[in-house]
């Protein structure tokens, strides 16, 4: 008789593509510090301290060996690009990973598993069960897989497209200009789905108005069309 512990475990290291030699480091890495055991056998937590120092490296590593000429800026640029929030989260998710984490059931009525910050701080606490069950290389090599198609792909535009505000406080500091500012108008859509509508004004007048699931991003879809309207975007 199969043991459906033993399944799932085994359904994750599939996911993960390495099969680990202490399944609990992996079954704290998908610990959130609700569940019921969390009590006793901890959270992921510490895991996800180490995840997040072992990720920083990499994608270093990473940029330093793919860019030969990349001067420092357009590296930090690229690295924070790759470890936002948005990317991580969108990574666990594609993975499935929220389906794996053990929370309790307070944590779950409230759509625990949808948040963002919980995807990205699963993704984390996995590389660092990795890092402390297989060693360096092996997540490390987990971490070459997530994100070499999008290191790849990155040039000037992706970097705008993805930091808008920054390009455009840089385009205001260029041309000598005060640096935007940015007015939220409230939000639309259910509680666990908002819709947030920001604008961002420049030089006294309004020049785009953006719309996202969180403030943050509405104010960078705004920049992003602040952008375009400048002709720094097509």
């Amino acid at each position: 008789m199969t043991d459906p512990k033993t399944d799932r475990l085994a359904e994750i290291e599939e996911i993960l593509g390495y099969r680990f030699n202490d399944r609990e480091v992996l079954e704290r890495a998908l610990r959130h510090g609700s569940a019921d055991e969390a009590l006793v056998e901890g959270s992921y937590q510490r895991l996800e301290f180490l995840g997040d120092a072992v990720l920083g490296h990499a994608i270093a590593r990473m940029l330093f060996d793919s860019y030969p000429n990349g001067d420092e800026g357009l590296l930090t640029k690229m690295r924070a690009h790759l470890v936002r929030s948005a990317s991580l989260a969108e990574k666990a998710a594609w993975l499935g990973l929220e389906g794996w984490v053990r929370m309790g059931s307070s944590e779950e009525r409230q759509r625990g598993r949808e948040r963002p910050a919980l995807l990205e701080d699963v993704l984390e606490a996995v590389i660092g069960a990795l890092a402390v069950d297989g060693g360096w290389e092996v997540a490390v090599d987990f971490i070459e897989r997530q994100f070499r198609e999008e290191l790849e792909g990155l040039d000037e535009r992706t970097l705008l497209l993805a930091d808008a505000k920054s390009a455009l406080n840089q385009a205001a500091q260029t041309r000598g200009l005060d640096l935007p500012v940015y007015s939220d108008h409230g939000g639309d859509g259910p509680d666990h789905r908002p819709v947030w509508i920001s604008s961002v004004s420049w030089d006294g007048r309004e020049m785009a108005r953006g719309e996202g699931p969180t403030k943050r991003e509405a104010q960078q879809q705004a920049a992003r069309r602040a952008l375009a309207r400048l002709g720094f975007l097509e």
